[in-house]
């Protein structure tokens, strides 16, 4: 590759700088985005636990004079049993990959970007920055 130019390093280095700034404004949307469920994600996980807690209560309080005593703590640990390995096997499956789409305009900038290089290095006619499709 021919060596680079004087006049297009300030360019590139701008142009490294507005990167820098789209990836930071990217991540800033994430946290925030990411935050707010977490803490939604927790206070529903607690109310659930609380309230799970408390059926289990209510059902070994209503069997424990009774002689299904041991069979009602046996269904409910079976029932965690149950629940648990069911939500292991829907996060651990092997079949489709849920894809969280984090730093869409930083990809989308670069892949434009890397078009834009492999049109000017190809010979091909320039192309402008906003243009989508110069060779159309």
């Amino acid at each position: 590759m021919r060596s680079m130019p004087a006049p297009l390093v300030p360019a590139i280095l701008r142009h490294l700088q507005a990167y820098a700034e789209v990836a930071g404004e990217d991540a800033r949307e994430a946290a925030g985005a990411v935050a707010r469920r977490v803490v939604v994600l927790l206070v529903a996980g607690a109310a659930a636990f609380v309230a799970l807690l408390m059926t289990c209560a209510w059902l070994m309080a209503l069997a424990w004079d009774g002689p299904w005593r041991t069979w009602t703590a046996a269904g409910l640990a079976l029932g965690f049993a149950a629940v648990a390995s069911g939500l292991a096997w829907f996060v651990l499956r092997p079949g489709e990959k849920r894809r969280i789409e984090l730093f869409s305009r930083t990809r989308y900038e670069l892949t434009r970007d890397r078009e834009l290089v492999e049109r000017a290095f190809n010979g091909r006619e320039p192309a402008k920055n906003g243009d989508e499709h110069a060779d159309a």
